[in-house]
């Protein structure tokens, strides 16, 4: 599945709570994007996509 915005590499004390706050993504849209990942059992090393809000990118004048 291709990531459509940030690959996070999940380390020591990381949940998907903790990243959709880090990046300020809403935690549905991160559980979203990451359909086949175990959110109980997150593994040091796993990598997890995180989405980009298109609304973010403001173009450059």
């Amino acid at each position: 599945m291709e990531c459509k915005g940030i690959i996070h590499v999940i380390r020591d004390g990381d949940s998907l709570y903790s990243l959709s706050q880090k990046y300020h993504v809403p935690l549905t849209q991160v559980m979203y994007a990451n359909p086949f990942v175990d959110i109980y059992n997150l593994q040091i090393g796993d990598e997890i996509c995180i989405p980009v809000s298109l609304r973010d990118e403001t173009p450059q004048a």
